[in-house]
């Protein structure tokens, strides 16, 4: 780690200060590209409370662009992600949060392949969000996004 990453990881432990992200792109890994110019892809999970008003959340109703990151990008280092060239415009049809024990199968439905039940969803978010599985118990909170595609 150079002096400059060891100086903003401590900057941005001290400060909880996060990367501020375009409030009007989703990003979405570019393992999920393919299922993005398919139309497939309808629902993603996100860890925490996320919904409308609430940092890195979304509004019911609110247009945006779904971008495939390229390269990820990283919050402790102040790093953007990039994206590749992908751009597509999505509408927040519903959002919610849920308990992770309180996730039912219709909250799956439009997700991925990898993501079917509760298990595979903490596995996902781990790996995603470099979470430890430990902290993602049932009284987890996740976000529930879905959307739909405005060019048909």
């Amino acid at each position: 780690m150079t002096i400059s990453e060891k100086i903003k990881l401590i900057f941005s432990i001290i400060f909880k200060k996060r990367l501020n992200l375009n409030p009007d792109e989703m990003a979405i890994r570019s393992v999920y590209e393919d299922l993005l110019k398919e139309k497939k892809l309808k629902t993603v999970f996100r860890p925490g409370e996320r919904d409308c008003k609430k940092n890195r959340g979304y509004c019911e109703s609110q247009v945006v662009k779904a971008r495939v990151i390229e390269k990820t990008g990283a919050d402790w280092a102040f790093v953007p992600p990039r994206f590749n060239g992908y751009k597509d415009d999505i509408m927040i049809k519903k959002i919610y949060v849920k308990k992770m024990r309180d996730l039912k199968e219709e909250d799956f439905f439009g997700t991925s392949p990898d993501i079917k039940d509760k298990e595979s969803l903490r596995y996902h978010l781990g790996l995603i969000y470099n979470l430890p599985l430990r902290t993602l118990h049932d009284d987890f909170f996740v976000t529930i996004i879905n959307f739909e595609y405005l060019n048909q």
